[in-house]
């Protein structure tokens, strides 16, 4: 499944030459200008033989290629995961499923018999006979026996049936996501590079639950009812083959619709799996990096590119619906037209006294029973063809061989004892996803063991990918990589990976506590809790961890977002240096670290890396000078080496880079050292400061500022307190603020208490109740389609107990002695049924049609909607572990689906019960009172039985749906972060902790659907008993003379058809129930508001030419609402002048990146205000106020667009040309025009195809052409090279005149000519001045321009 070359990912609208222009959305944006320059350009590039045509998020279409038809799974590979016990779990299943479908048939001799015994005792001379009298009460008793007999057998057969099918499925389904996730984990790194995390996360929980749903108790139905047909077939051709073969010359009619049926719903189901695959990857991409978006209010553009994929979803849905409507409707069609040449012929074979009439009855009512299975049987063949589609893309990455497989222990040589020597060889390598870009080319270096070697060069020069390979993340194309003489290939790669130690230049951290993930970078034993400690004093981490509310305990929120840039690079060289690995690769360990924390932590890697193999990547020479040998790489190749002095002595490339990092002013020999720590600011605050707020307030505030619609957290990690903010008045919340008072009352109830958790099932059976029907009118455009196809179920429902006046008649006309009379009888009643068969027809066709199409057009509606719901929350809805990415897809994914379902399967279901029993009680009703009211007296126990399953499947769906969620958000991080698990060896550890997350769960399952089991039985087992009790009291009523034999089987056949349509209610309960919990979890996404509504029109717009850049913070106080307890600005006063450059430098978490959230209302401050045009930008429209700004961060995010849409993200309104412009201003212009595609180069999910200095240019590019009033600098040079930096620097500084700029920076040599340079220390600001004025002042900001100097000798 590998690509092959650039962005060719599943999607099928990736284009070899030029743009994938399907991908993108289509209709958010206006032409784009300048289209005819850039088609020159485009035309010049491409080949001849496909001409490119450019357009930014839009234009035509390419003509659509044949898609690859994959044959589907067979059912058999279905059930490839079970083991012995799941094998005789199934036969058991199976037999008891055969042995349910054979008691309907079974029944059917029994009423055959007791039938005749009645029709007997009706056309007897002497009805009041005491012997004819006493016949009829010993039949019917001895009938009577055997249909309690078998409602027994039954009430068994089916217990055993659901729980072993049950269990089967819920084992197969936990085996498969487990197999799914350790093949993904297996795969080498340039198979990652071709998808995306959130197709994979999308697939371990939407295609595997479709598989678990075909392959559990639907698959048994199916085995039931064709077991039902195929004994009923038998049964007739004993009693009368004649009538059966006429009866059957339909067959092959049925069949072969039943046949088409099942294979274009397969077609069909995988066509859509795969859009909605697609759409889960953006859905990924996106809510991973939704800052990003906020910061270029890109939330329109991406959620037209969702629409995009979810529409062809809808489009293959809403073939279905039409299949579904078609198929079914002719189906029943052909039943019913069978009955009326059944009973036809068979009254004529009765009258020529070729059959009795109850050997008639007996066959055609066998007949009736099997026919009516096929049409039960839909559904669930349904199910079992959507779980084929689903398993072609499961079983083919479950398949798939890895070339690099690092889960693998067995093959290859220990690497256990190597001493590090490193050796490439005439290495040449191209990413497989990028095949016409050669990236290392006849690339030679050699690094004794215990050496230090340092690689510098331009961004994109191919220093990163040595690394890769070293690791052994891709394979070579030609040439060698050898450690201690021997081949990597050669080696065992978990072995080999776990002698090497990484420190990556943008570090990854988990969503775990800052301890368990240092623990996680060594090998072996895991280290005590005093190696763990050491190895964060090395790494100068220490002392910021320990000053954080819970220390070690704190949890880095997902991929480390809760920690500052500099904090997670420390942490991540303490998760190495805890490893002692035999080979140490730093790949710009130190670019996100100040200067001071650079020293410490240098010194500490210079330890490290004594004694053992070290290859460093630095952009900031300082950290390389004393390397034993200095690589310079361009293009591929090493231009020169040798050591620091060496190479200045050479006065080449390496001693231009020197100079280009030199600090303009002459340091001064000595300055005072100032003590202080880069911590954080300890959690308590400062009450002697003015109009500072209590700890209760800040909490109080917290909670205001957390979002959703209930005060409870269902997941809430014991080491945060997390509180649902009230911002809108909602009752039963369980949190209130009192408005009218100067401080906020907050009550929370612990959701993990007892109390809590009770509240929480409470308000979830109470709202999910109604939380469906609200989904629904929200969409009542597309309701509508329930208002007629509410019409078609009650008339499908109603059908089949007026079918029963008719048959019962007909029962009473077979019997009849008088020929004429029969034959005229016979031959109306038949009419009667053709003339059901066609009502028959519309109604259920118009019933599955109808509703097919209004669950495909309502979650179409209800997907985007949450989409957009999701996108509108504020940053701090996404900092909270349980709205994790992996979490929310996998909540798009399974919830919308279940949505569908209940729309489509569930709700006609209970509708056509509710109404067929209607019908037939009033049918009843009008034969006898009595006898109807008799058997109405039998609801409650049904009732019952429904009760004990349904709420048997309510606590598995629960517990199963926050499985599922967990199990998609381990994936998702995992999968996102796959290179940092691939370095970390730590593939075993994230396959043990899937196991264990679902493990709860699943045995909570089982034990439910014991219960479940039990109920569904009786509920299978009730129309035996009813028999049972309706003949016996029927009978008691006719020798009584209350009522004759056709009113006894009037009100009986009215009852029991009805009681079909119940059952058929049962096995939809547990889809319906699943889709109540979804509705109310869909529903609350809906209707959570945040404070901070970026999709609101409220608010201050000030036009664009109108913002002159002024921006004032007077007293700010803020916390992040994860961490209320950890005060990380503690009363920042600070203005910037229109046109001006301010720069924030210090040490690594002391706030200056919060700042910048701030200006951009990611967050609201606790206390004080921050002000953009003199407008608090509380008051300003979010998306107004965005608008005018431009964002340029510490670790830039791209999207899955191609280069050129990527750099139009700042603007879309673009032109080729501006956007040329602004990459040459970047220094990326000519990087590009190498690449084969040009600016037409897919660069992969979050620009995962590039280096991080051609990203970070990217970027740039993308904030410049958005020519924003404000600029915001976030270490916008941090990942590049020393002559990049200049030129980008020089673009930047031309870029800051005449806008006002706030620029975060370590590096100070590219903030010394910024109009005011602050300086931060613990939340605080102590120091701010000119370049002069501080170097001048000899405080903090000169110790830190003195730490970072390279002093030039030449």
């Amino acid at each position: 499944m590998s690509a092959d070359k650039l962005g060719a990912s599943e999607s099928p609208a990736v284009s070899s030459v030029g743009i994938a222009e399907s991908s993108t959305p289509g209709n958010a944006l206006e032409k784009v200008e300048g289209k005819d320059e850039f088609d020159k350009l485009a035309e010049a590039e491409a080949p001849a033989t496909k001409p490119s045509r450019f357009k930014l998020f839009g234009g035509k279409k390419k003509e659509k290629e044949p898609k690859e038809v994959v044959p589907l799974v067979s059912i058999l590979q279905l059930f490839r995961f079970a083991d012995p016990l799941d094998r005789l779990l199934i036969a058991l299943g199976t037999v008891m499923a055969c042995a349910a479908g054979v008691a309907m048939p079974l029944m059917t001799v029994i009423f055959a018999g007791i039938t005749e015994t009645f029709l007997n005792f009706n056309y007897s001379d002497g009805k009041l006979d005491q012997r004819s009298r006493d016949l009829l009460d010993s039949e019917t008793r001895k009938y009577c026996w055997y249909f309690l007999a078998l409602g027994l057998a039954m009430w068994l057969v089916s217990s055993v049936q659901k729980i072993t099918w049950a269990i089967t499925s819920e084992r197969m389904s936990k085996r498969l996501r487990e197999h799914f996730y350790i093949s993904i984990l297996r795969q080498e790194i340039g198979w990652f590079d071709g998808l995306s995390t959130g197709e994979l996360t999308t697939r371990i929980s939407g295609d595997v639950n479709l598989m678990q749903e075909g392959t559990g108790e639907k698959f048994s139905f199916v085995i039931q009812y064709v077991t039902t047909f195929f004994t009923g077939i038998i049964i007739a051709f004993v009693k009368g083959w004649k009538l059966t073969l006429v009866v059957l010359s339909v067959l092959p009619v049925l069949v072969g619709a039943s046949s088409l049926m099942g294979i274009l719903l397969a077609r069909n189901t995988t066509g859509g799996q795969d859009s909605y695959a697609e759409a889960g990857g953006v859905a990924d991409e996106v809510l991973s990096s939704i800052k990003t978006v906020m910061a270029f209010d890109g939330m329109s553009r991406e959620l037209e590119r969702y629409r995009e994929k979810i529409l062809k979803a809808k489009a293959a849905g809403l073939r279905k619906a039409w299949v579904l409507g078609i198929c079914m409707g002719f189906i029943m069609f052909s039943i019913y037209s069978v009955y009326a040449l059944g009973f036809w012929y068979g009254g004529k074979l009765a009258r020529e006294k070729y059959m009795e009439a109850a050997t008639v009855l007996n066959v055609f009512f066998a007949l009736i029973i099997g026919g009516f299975s096929l049409g039960n049987a839909a559904p669930s063949m349904s199910a079992v063809s959507s779980a084929r589609g689903a398993a072609v893309k499961v079983y083919q990455i479950v398949d798939r061989k890895s070339s690099i497989d690092p889960v693998d222990t067995e093959s290859g040589l220990s690497a256990d004892n190597i001493s590090g020597e490193i050796e490439l060889t005439n290495v040449s390598f191209r990413y497989p996803t990028r095949p016409d870009v050669q990236v290392l080319d006849g690339f030679s270096i050699h690094v004794r063991a215990g050496q230090k070697v340092a690689l510098v060069g331009e961004s994109g020069c191919g220093k990163s990918t040595m690394i890769g390979l070293v690791e052994r993340f891709y394979d070579v194309e030609s040439g060698e990589v050898k450690i201690d003489g021997v081949n990597v290939r050669e080696y065992n790669v978990r072995s080999l990976r776990q002698q090497v130690g990484v420190i990556m230049q943008m570090p990854i951290l988990f969503g775990y506590s800052i301890y368990q993930n240092i623990v996680w970078g060594a090998t072996g034993e895991p280290p005590t809790r005093e190696q763990v400690e050491q190895a964060c004093r090395d790494a100068n981490a220490h002392d910021f961890i320990m000053d954080l509310p819970d220390g070690y305990d704190t949890m880095c929120g997902e991929r480390g977002a809760l920690l500052s840039g500099g904090q997670k690079q420390r942490i991540a060289i303490a998760r190495a240096l805890v490893r002692n690995p035999k080979i140490l690769l730093l790949d710009e360990a130190t670019s996100a670290l100040d200067s001071a924390a650079e020293r410490v932590v240098q010194e500490a890697l210079d330890r490290a890396s004594a004694n053992r193999t070290t290859i460093t990547v630095a952009h900031r020479l300082s950290t390389i000078r004393d390397a034993d040998v200095i690589y310079v790489i361009a293009n591929g190749r090493v231009l020169e080496s040798g050591s620091h002095e060496q190479l200045i002595s050479q006065a080449g490339a390496y001693a231009r880079l020197v100079e280009a990092q030199h600090l303009r002013q002459t340091l001064e020999s000595s300055v005072a050292t100032v003590a202080g720590s880069d911590s954080p600011a300890t959690p308590e605050l400062d009450g002697d400061e003015p109009n500072s707020p209590s700890a209760a307030e800040i909490t109080a505030i917290i909670a205001a500022q957390a979002t959703g619609v209930s005060a409870i957290d269902s997941r809430t990690d014991t080491r945060r307190s997390t509180a649902k903010r009230p911002s809108v008045q909602r009752s039963g919340t369980g949190l209130s603020l009192d408005e009218g008072s100067d401080k906020a009352s907050v009550t929370v109830i612990d959701p993990e208490s007892e109390e809590g958790k009770k509240l929480i099932d409470k308000q979830l059976q109470r709202r999910g109740l109604s939380a469906l029907p609200r989904l629904i009118m929200k969409n009542h455009r597309h309701a509508g389609l329930i208002i007629p196809g509410t019409i078609c179920t009650i008339i499908d429902g109603a059908s089949f107990p007026c079918f029963s006046i008719i048959f019962s008649k007909m029962i009473v006309a077979l019997g009849d002695k008088d020929a004429s009379e029969q034959s005229r009888k016979v031959n109306l009643y038949a009419g009667l049924f053709f003339m059901f068969a066609c009502v028959v027809f519309f109604a259920i066709g118009g019933r599955n049609l109808l509703f097919s199409r209004a669950g495909e057009q309502i979650t179409f509606n209800v997907r985007y909607d949450v989409f957009r719901a999701m996108m509108r929350q504020d940053a701090s809805y996404f900092d909270r572990k349980e709205n994790g990415t992996g979490a929310l897809t996998s909540r798009l994914a399974t919830e919308a689906a279940e949505l569908n379902r209940s729309i489509s399967e569930s709700i006609p279901a209970f509708i056509a019960g509710i109404s067929s029993m209607i019908a037939g009680i009033i049918i009843a009703f009008t034969f006898d009172w009595r006898l109807t009211l008799v058997i109405i007296g039998t609801l409650p126990f049904l009732t019952l039985a429904f009760y004990f399953e349904g709420k048997s499947v309510y606590a598995t769906t629960k517990a199963m749906k926050g499985a599922y969620e967990k199990a998609s958000q381990e994936a998702s991080e995992t999968v996102s972060n796959i290179r940092t698990v691939a370095s970390l060896t730590r593939e075993h550890t994230f396959i043990q902790q899937f196991k264990d997350n679902s493990m709860g769960p699943y045995r909570k399952a089982i034990k439910n659907h014991y219960v479940g089991s039990i109920g569904y039985g009786f509920a299978q087992s009730t129309m035996f008993l009813v028999y049972c009790l309706a003949f016996f009291i029927g009978s008691r009523f006719i020798l009584s003379g209350f009522i004759t034999v056709e009113d006894m089987f009037s009100v009986i056949y009215a009852i029991v058809f009805s009681a079909i349509a119940l059952g058929v209610m049962a096995q939809q309960s547990s889809v319906m129930t699943k889709g109540l919990i979804s509705s109310e979890k869909l529903l609350g996404t809906l209707q959570s508001v945040p404070l901070i509504d970026s999709q609101s029109e409220d608010g201050v717009k000030i036009a664009y030419d109108d913002v002159v850049g002024n921006i004032a913070l007077d007293s700010v106080r803020f916390s992040y609402p994860t961490r209320p307890k950890a005060s990380i600005l503690r009363g920042i006063s600070l203005a910037v002048q229109p046109g001006k450059t301010i720069a924030l430098v210090g040490p690594s978490g002391s706030g200056k990146s919060t700042i910048i959230g701030l200006i951009q209302r990611l967050y609201d401050v606790m206390s004080g205000s921050v002000s953009v045009e003199n407008t608090d930008v509380r008051q300003w429209n979010t998306s107004s106020l965005r608008s005018s700004l431009a964002l340029v961060g510490q670790e830039p995010v791209l999207f899955d667009y191609t280069i050129a849409e990527n750099i139009a993200y700042g603007r879309p309104g673009a032109t080729q040309l501006e956007i040329e412009e602004v990459a040459k201003q970047a220094n990326i212009h000519a990087f590009i025009v190498d690449l084969p595609d040009g600016y037409n180069t897919r660069i992969g999910q979050t620009g995962g195809l590039l280096s991080g200095g051609q990203k970070q240019r990217i970027a740039i590019a993308r904030a410049l052409v958005r020519n924003p009033k404000i600029l915001l600098l976030d270490e916008a040079s941090s990942a590049l090279d020393s002559n990049s930096e200049k030129l980008v620097q020089a673009a930047l500084d031309k870029a800051a005149q005449g806008r006002t700029t706030v620029t975060i920076a370590h590096r100070l040599s590219t903030i010394q000519n910024a109009d005011q340079i602050v300086v931060f220390r613990q939340g605080r600001i102590i120091e701010s001045g000119t370049h002069e004025e501080l170097i001048a002042e000899k405080g903090l900001y000169s110790l830190l321009v003195t730490q970072q100097s390279l002093q030039i000798t030449h």
